[in-house]
């Protein structure tokens, strides 16, 4: 068998196409949370990047801001600051108190106040954060609604989802206008839908909750987790290449020792025998003169003369034949 039919029986083997098929899958789910991390870090870097260019603006008018005031609020436009003149809803029940909002660690409410423009437009408002009563589930001590006419500025956020949930009395679980201005029983046609404010600043200025602290503009590590989901995607193509690379050497290996054994065997069958010794050795091929005693037999078949052995010296005789004497 040849070495190419050889490499194409590995690459098609059971195990090397298995493996593929995993490394396939595992390199695509690897891609995938790459991207998805990447995804996440694009749209922290867009959220960053409207923070950063509308948060300390100027002010500008609602009009401007939310021409419609039923449609959705423009990415473009959140945290965009807003300047209202008008007054807050200071009757009974119009106050309500957000829950589970954190603050520091803390959990407490979010004091949310509808502010009616002099044009009739009314934009709910979060005037800031109040701790929650330690004995019960409300807020501890939450400063007054101020009344009369305001000069107010809020930054557009926008409009939460609605929570299918019945909240307790003064409460609400989101600040979704459409749902607090059912549960207030104001006129939604009036109401801004798409987003609502919160309180930057109020004039003239007047006792408020805590204020909300600004939002975070970091990215993240998503993007640093992307390109190790990437690198971890190339990995597993690089395994099953070494894999297959230590196999073919491998078997290059195994080729090598026995083209290696194969020439030792041929050179043991060119090379001459010591020809048997005794009274029965045999007779040199070709010759009717049996070959001598320890002679080796050439590849001509030719008997080659074998060293004779030294004669022994006198000197060894004499110790001999004293050895001899002394023996009883």
């Amino acid at each position: 068998m040849t070495d190419r039919s050889v490499r194409r029986r590995i690459l098609l083997s059971r195990d090397t196409l298995l493996g593929l098929v995993v490394v396939l899958l595992l390199a695509a789910v690897c891609v995938s949370l790459g991207l998805w991390q990447y995804g996440r870090f694009e749209d922290k870097r867009d959220r960053a990047a409207v923070i950063e260019e509308n948060y300390d603006a100027s002010p500008v008018p609602l009009v401007e801001a939310m021409p419609d005031p039923a449609a959705p609020l423009p990415d473009a436009q959140v945290w965009t600051p807003v300047e209202m003149q008008g007054s807050y809803c200071t009757e009974p029940g119009c106050v309500l108190y957000v829950r589970n909002r954190q603050l520091g660690g803390e959990v407490g409410f979010w004091q949310l106040v509808p502010f009616r423009g002099e044009d009739g437009t009314t934009l709910m408002v979060v005037r800031g954060w109040v701790p929650e009563d330690a004995d019960a589930s409300s807020p501890a001590d939450p400063a007054p609604v101020p009344e009369g006419t305001l000069t107010v500025t809020a930054r557009l956020r926008t409009a939460e989802p609605v929570l299918d949930r019945v909240p307790p009395e003064g409460q609400a679980h989101s600040v979704n206008p459409t749902q607090i201005a059912s549960q207030l029983g104001l006129d939604t046609d009036a109401v801004v839908i798409g987003a609502f404010g919160e309180l930057a600043e109020e004039e003239p200025a007047a006792d408020r909750p805590q204020p909300l602290p600004a939002p975070e503009t970091g990215l993240g590590p998503h993007l640093s987790y992307a390109f190790q989901w990437w690198i971890f995607a190339l990995f597993f193509p690089g395994a099953l290449i070494f894999r297959l690379r230590r196999q073919f050497q491998d078997l290059a290996a195994e080729e090598a020792e026995d083209a290696g054994t194969s020439r030792g065997d041929d050179e043991d069958g060119a090379s001459g025998a010591i020809a048997p010794t005794g009274p029965h050795a045999a007779t040199a091929p070709g010759s009717r003169i049996p070959a001598r005693s320890g002679a080796r037999v050439t590849a001509d078949h030719r008997p080659r003369r074998a060293v004779r052995a030294r004669r022994r010296g006198q000197d060894e005789e004499e110790e001999d034949a004293l050895i001899d004497q002394q023996q009883p």
